[in-house]
């Protein structure tokens, strides 16, 4: 097997992914301090396992993955994977090539892979067991590891041994089989607890369960006799049930048939009535009729003087509309002349309108005829007028020139006075970046020693942090315990609680007692009432034997009523204790002295035991005459010494009766424990509150130095932020000064350009006064010629105002004009309108009076229908009252026919009624007998009822599974004993019989199973016993071959001397400490304590390469361990490695240059970045 590869990402400097691969011989590492070579070393030993942040050379398993850097972020994992060559099979898997991998995480966790599918750590370390390779191996081994090889003691050095020697595996087994064993023992000591409690229910649920059948036997015979008597009472209710419904059934008959004459009776009755409603209804409408003859001749009436109104009515307005026309005739001949006058009006105006239109014409010739000739004057005057306008153009584009140019110079000269400043302040910003360049230096100083001081805060805290670490490990452990003892005690409390509850232990009769809450008086049972410690229970026990479970009561009257209660239930019998009459039964105080005195005697046994002080009599009754002894023997010198005359009990339960007679042996089921349970309850509560208190000051603390890990983590967080931040601003110093640096070169540049460029401002600048020069000239000659227009403009203008004064006064006598024809053009409107208002007004008038004389027509004509009307009215309402009389002569007729008829009808009713009183009684003799036949009903249901809530049976099922009764009286007699025997039995649990099933079972399978745990007690002792000889066999054998391996190689590579190892016991060579002893050429054989620093080294590595002859590695991983080394025994070292390159696979980190020599691959490791490692290889042969 090789080691192929090795592939690291995130891990310590490993930044990015970096693959080393390895080839057959000697590699080596080499690469200045600090570039991570090491690093590689501790990626190997971390994936095989190693669990040490120490070995890591790390203060936390945190510290393995790569923390960055000023220019790179932290990553969030450190992954490393191993490459093997497994061709040869010598890992025990069945893969030709194996790849192994471990990521850890930030949050701690760690994954671990074989092949890329995921295993345990332990599945690993169990694969590299016996090879050499592992935490424990000499396959991997550093420069403190060569040294502690040396100077560790005896027994720290015994695991690379155990490893060379191949027990590895053997021990590991060694140790899970005791692991295993103590966990056998514990199962045992749990289920010996659990049998011996169940052995206490047993008995105690086994009576439960004898009763419970009993009861269900008995219970089964009054079910069949009480059954059978239900039957026979339901037979006999449904033969009176049908005995009623007989009778109902005549009696409905008898109904019917007078329900028949009832019928035809009330036929005659409704023809009857039938005829005295339609006297009734003829008369009504006689009634009716003789109604609406009088109010039609009151209406008659009432029209007559309504026409008689509106008569008058239409005289008065046929007056009023003859006034109306007459006014309108009037108004109308008005407006008749009113028209006439304004049509003239209209004739003069037209005649004056004509008029002044004229004269507005012939104005208008006048004064467009002098606009023609100012027009020609105007052309002229305008082509003057463009002429100055030309040369003041002239004249004001020169002098904008003019004043460009001079702006020009300005300009320039503001110009050469900003460039004089800009040089002098380029000169003063060269000053300043001077001074500034100084002052970032000086900071940037400051900066590079506070990162220094950070760095230090920073390592101290990180120390602080794992030692924080490693304490709340063991106060989490500590905790786990806590929680582990006190799930234990609250199981234990539970145990005895719940027995305490049950009142397991004590007679059915005692707990019968207790349990009945309407006794009054009951204090309690000896047993809760008194208590002892824990070392007097089993004699205090034995002396009071069953007086154990007497009931304390306050009185004579109590026990009374309690003995009352168990007679009345046939429950047994118990001795009550009354506080009240119960006397103190102790020695005299001379015969307690003298007693006292007997050797053995530890006290009287009431003194002994803790209870109420008025229980004090109680307690001397009981035990005022028993004395507690230490031993049997010395209690049995004491009944001879005294001729049996006292009562004696031992702390081990040994009862001495007065008399001679003693009681021994284990006690009965039922009576164990009984007077220390609540004495043991307090205990367990108080350890279990000390316990949650001891809990509760571990969590405080562990919440305290959480907090205190989370604030160093926090302090180590922001120290790590400060120096990164420290790190940027060095950098970000260093950078300023170089921009200062540049800024000054530039300013520098820029203070040059700009005086050459002055220079050529300054001649430019006096260039510009003959342009000025010119310029004034040509504004001289432009305003000459623009003083010679103005004078012809003057003459034209004042020619053209006389003109334009003429036509000014035409145009007034126009406006006047104009004025006067709009003003008769209103005139005219007005008048106009005038005129359409009188016709509109006249033409209304005209049409209101056509109206009403139209109206008065009508009027007449109406005046002539209502005089007709009334004559027609007045004839209808002749000789109204004889009418009226005959009408009421009709009505009485039909009256006294009716009141005949309802004579007859009486009869009729009378007879109805008779019937219906018949037929009512009849209803009510039914309603009786269903009265009675629902009675007999809810009866019977009743009992069906019953049947089903006693005996859960239908009455179907009742009749298929039990007959009737024949004999009700010795029916009636077993019911009778049934009830007694099940009122004698008690209170039952029906659930007892499977419960004991249940239990019984359960005792069978923990005996069962404790008899599995005490053989494979037995298999464990003798595996262990097994692997201790396999492993002293092989160890012995191997230690020899190592000792003349080394002893070998010790000579050959200090070419002379002699070397040893000794067992330090030979008695226990599993355990024993190992001494290396070693005598170089030309010394004394000595400690090794003795030897020079590369003595010792040369030393252990001659005891490594004895391990690798023994047991060849695969691969060895030797890091600087030939720093000790002088160069010529650096040569030695590397001559062997040569010589066995071929069974092993070697990789060296190495300084030396005697090494790298012999190495046939070459890994150059450097930091070309800060903090990240980079590796380049290269083969010898190129």
């Amino acid at each position: 097997m090789i080691l192929k590869k090795v592939e690291l990402q995130g891990f310590k400097s490993f930044a990015t992914r970096t693959v080393l691969e390895f080839n057959k011989g000697i590699t080596a590492i080499v690469g200045p301090n600090g570039s991570g070579k090491s690093n590689i070393a501790d990626a190997i030993r971390w994936v095989l396992g190693s669990q040490s942040s120490k070995q890591l050379r790390g203060g936390n398993m945190s510290d393995m993955i790569f923390s960055g850097t000023q220019y790179r972020r932290p990553v969030g994992f450190a992954e490393v994977s191993l490459y093997f060559d497994n061709s040869d099979k010598h890992l025990a898997v069945d893969f030709e090539d194996v790849k192994i991998t471990r990521r850890l995480y930030r949050s701690g966790e760690s994954d671990y892979s074989v092949n890329d599918k995921s295993c345990r750590l332990k599945d690993i370390q169990m694969m590299f067991f016996d090879t050499g390779v592992g935490k424990e191996g000499y396959s991997i081994i550093g420069q403190n590891e060569i040294k502690d090889i040396v100077d560790s003691n005896s027994l720290e050095r015994r695991g690379i041994f155990e490893e060379a020697a191949g027990i590895m595996k053997y021990k590991q087994k060694k140790l899970e089989a005791l692991r295993k064993l103590s966990n056998t023992e514990e199962n045992l000591v749990r289920i010996t607890d659990i049998i011996s409690e169940i052995e206490n229910q047993l008995e105690p649920l086994r009576l439960q369960a004898e009763k419970a059948k009993e009861y269900l036997r008995v219970y089964e015979i009054l079910k069949v006799n009480e059954v059978g008597l239900y039957l026979n009472n339901l037979q006999m209710y449904q033969k009176r049930i049908q005995k009623y419904e007989q009778d109902i059934q005549v009696l409905s008959e008898d109904i019917l048939t007078r329900e028949s004459e009832l019928e035809n009776i009330k036929q005659e009755n409704r023809d009857s009535i039938n005829i005295i409603n339609r006297y009734e209804e003829q008369e009504q409408n006689l009634k009716d009729e003789l109604n609406t003859f009088l109010r039609d001749l009151e209406s008659q009436r009432h029209e007559i003087i309504l026409c008689n109104e509106r008569l008058s009515n239409a005289d008065s307005e046929l007056i009023k509309n003859g006034k109306e026309i007459e006014e309108y005739q009037l108004r109308e001949n008005e407006l008749s002349k009113d028209y006439l006058t304004k049509e003239d009006r209209r004739k003069y105006l037209e005649n004056q309108y004509t008029s002044y239109k004229e004269k507005l014409d012939l104005l208008t010739a006048q004064a467009e005829s002098i606009t023609a000739s100012l027009s020609g004057s105007e052309k002229i005057l305008e082509g003057v007028k463009a002429s100055l306008m030309r040369h003041i153009e002239e004249t004001s584009d020169s002098k904008l020139v003019l004043n460009n140019v001079i702006n020009e110079k300005n300009a320039l000269k503001t110009q050469l006075d900003m460039m004089d400043n800009d040089i002098n302040k380029k000169v003063l910003e060269n000053d300043s970046i001077l001074l500034a360049k100084q002052d970032n230096q000086s900071k940037n100083i400051a900066a590079k020693k506070q990162q220094e001081q950070l760095a230090s805060r920073r390592d101290k805290s990180k120390t602080e942090y794992a030692l924080l670490q490693k304490r709340m490990e063991q106060a989490e452990s500590a905790e786990r315990n806590l929680k582990t003892n006190i799930e234990i005690l609250q199981s234990n409390y539970k145990l005895i609680y719940d027995m305490e509850k049950q009142m397991h232990g004590y007679k059915q009769d005692v707990k019968a007692v207790l349990e009945n809450k309407s006794l009054n008086g009951i204090v309690d049972v000896v047993a809760k009432l008194m208590g002892t410690e824990e070392i007097y229970n089993t004699a205090i026990e034995a002396a009071l034997g069953g007086n154990i479970q007497n009931v304390v009561v306050e009185d004579e009257e109590a026990a009374k009523a309690a003995i009352a209660f168990l007679k009345e239930n046939k429950l047994g019998r118990v001795t009550f204790l009354p506080v009240s009459s119960v006397r103190p039964n102790q020695f005299n105080k001379d015969e307690e002295r003298e007693i006292l005195s007997y050797k053995g005697v530890i006290d009287v046994a009431y003194k002994l035991l803790e209870y109420d002080s008025k229980y004090e009599n109680i307690a001397k009754n009981l035990l005022g005459r028993i004395l507690v002894v230490d031993t049997y023997d010395n209690a049995v010198l004491i009944a001879r010494k005294t001729q049996s005359r006292y009562k004696l009990v031992t702390l081990t339960g040994e009862f001495f009766n007065t008399g001679g007679s003693i009681t021994g042996g284990t006690q009965n089921v039922g009576k164990v424990g009984l007077l220390g349970r609540h004495k043991q309850l307090d205990r367990l509560e108080s350890e279990i509150a000390a316990h949650k208190e001891k809990l509760e000051q571990s969590v405080t603390q562990s919440r305290s130095m959480s907090k205190q890990a989370s604030e160093l983590a926090s302090d180590i967080d922001k120290t790590e932020q400060c120096i990164i931040e420290g790190n940027m601003l060095t950098a970000k110093l260093e950078s300023a000064i170089s921009a200062l640096d540049e800024a000054y070169k530039s300013n520098t540049d820029a203070l040059n350009a700009t005086k050459n460029r002055k220079k050529e401002l300054t001649d430019k600048y006096h260039g510009y006064d003959d342009k000025i020069a010119i310029l004034n000239n040509q504004i001289d000659a432009l305003s000459e010629q623009i003083e010679k227009d103005k004078l012809k403009i003057n003459e034209y203008e004042e020619g053209h105002k006389e003109q334009s004064a003429k036509r000014d006064n035409i145009y007034l006598d126009i406006s006047d004009m104009k004025v006067s024809v709009n003003s008769i053009e209103e005139s005219l409107k007005n008048n106009d309108e005038s005129l359409i208002r009188i016709g509109f007004e006249k033409q209304a008038l005209t049409v209101k009076r056509n109206e009403l004389i139209k109206r008065n027509e009508q009027l007449k004509e109406i005046k002539a229908d209502l005089q007709d009307k009334i004559q027609t009215k007045s004839k209808n309402i002749s000789n109204p009252e004889k009418v009226e009389k005959e009408k009421n002569k009709a009505i009485q007729e039909l009256q006294n026919k009716r009141k005949k008829l309802s004579q007859e009808n009486e009869k009729y009713i009378q007879n109805i009624t008779d019937v219906n009183r018949d037929i009512m009684l009849l209803s009510n003799k039914i309603s009786s007998i269903e009265v009675n036949k629902a009675k007999t009903d809810a009866e019977m249901t009743a009992m069906k009822e019953r049947m089903w809530d006693e005996y859960n049976l239908t009455h179907n099922e009742a009749l298929q599974r039990h007959g009737e009764i024949e004999n009700i009286t010795e029916a009636r007699k077993e019911i009778a004993e049934a009830r007694n025997i099940i009122k004698q039995l008690g209170p039952v649990n029906i659930h007892s019989i499977e419960d004991y099933a249940k239990t019984n079972e359960r005792y069978r399978f923990f005996t069962t199973q404790k008899e599995d745990i005490e053989k494979s007690k037995e298999d464990l002792y003798k595996t262990v016993n097994e692997m201790n000889t396999v492993m002293r066999k092989i160890f012995k054998e191997k230690f020899e071959i190592i000792n003349d391996n080394f002893n070998e190689i010790f000579a050959r590579l200090f070419e002379g001397g002699q070397a040893k190892l000794e067992l330090t016991d030979q008695s226990d060579i599993l355990e024993c400490g190992i001494d290396i002893i070693a005598q170089p050429p030309g010394k004394k054989l000595q400690n090794m304590m003795l030897l020079s620093g590369g003595e010792k080294a040369f030393t252990a590595i001659a005891l490594v390469f004895a391990m690798l002859k023994l047991n060849p590695s695969p691969f060895c991983v030797f890091d600087e361990i030939d720093t000790s080394l002088d160069d010529n025994n650096v040569l030695k070292y590397c001559k062997y490695l040569n010589e066995h390159k071929s069974n092993t696979q070697f990789v060296l980190i190495t300084h030396r240059k005697g090494t790298m020599e012999n190495a046939d691959t070459i890994y150059g490791v450097t930091m070309q970045e800060h903090g990240i490692t980079k590796v380049v290889s290269m083969k010898i042969t190129e």
